[in-house]
C-alpha cells in the first residue's frame, strides 16, 4: 500500500466571515476538511497543515493577526506538521518535499482553500514531483475573481478549476475516495 499523506491547505480565519478574504463556501466546506482529518487519522496517516503568512504590516494573512491563524476547528495536534508558505505552492521554500521523502509518502490528499490559487498550485508541483495526487472537491473553494472588469462568479472559478485539475489529480468528493 502506497504511503499517503492529507496536506491540509491554508484554512485560516482569513478566509471565514468576519476575514480580509471571507470565502463564499468556506463554512460549508469545513466539516468536509474535519471529515477528511478524522478519516487520515483513523486510518494512521500524516495529516500536513500548511499556513500561509506575509509580513505584520499585510493587509491579509500578517503574521500574529487573529486572520493568520489557523482554525481551532482543525485541532491541530502537537505532532502534526505545520509548514509556513509565502507563495501559493505547499511546496516552495516550506520543507515540505523533504518531510514527505524522508517518510516515504508517495501519494496525497490535498483540500483545503483557495481551489484556484493554493490548490490549484500545490496539486499541479504534487504531480510534477511524481506524486499520485486526490483533491476533494468538497473540501475546497474560490472567490469570485475580476478581470477586464468582468466578475468571475466564484463557483465558475471552482468549478472551472476543478475541471482543469483533473488532468493532475483525481478529483472526488469525501464521501467517494
Amino acid at each position: 500500500m502506497t504511503q499517503r499523506a492529507l496536506i491540509v491547505i491554508d484554512v485560516q480565519n482569513e478566509y471565514f466571515p468576519g476575514g480580509a478574504w471571507s470565502l463564499p463556501d468556506a463554512p460549508r466546506t469545513l466539516p468536509n476538511i474535519l471529515r477528511l482529518i478524522e478519516q487520515a487519522r483513523e486510518r494512521g496517516e500524516a495529516v500536513v497543515f500548511i499556513r500561509h503568512v506575509t509580513p505584520e504590516n499585510s493587509p491579509v494573512f500578517a503574521r500574529g493577526t487573529p486572520g493568520s491563524e489557523l482554525r481551532k476547528e482543525l485541532a491541530v495536534r502537537a505532532e502534526d506538521p505545520v509548514f509556513e508558505k509565502s507563495h501559493p505552492s505547499s511546496f516552495q521554500g516550506t520543507g515540505l518535499a523533504d518531510w514527505l521523502a524522508a517518510r516515504g509518502i508517495k501519494a496525497l490528499d490535498i483540500c483545503g482553500y483557495m481551489t484556484q490559487m493554493c490548490c490549484d498550485t500545490t496539486t499541479r508541483e504534487a504531480y510534477s514531483r511524481g506524486y499520485a495526487v486526490r483533491l476533494f472537491s468538497d473540501a475546497t473553494c474560490a472567490k469570485n475573481l475580476e478581470i477586464n472588469g468582468e466578475v468571475i462568479p466564484h463557483t465558475v472559478v471552482y468549478k472551472t478549476h476543478l475541471a482543469s485539475l483533473s488532468s493532475f489529480a483525481k478529483v472526488v468528493t469525501t464521501d467517494k475516495q
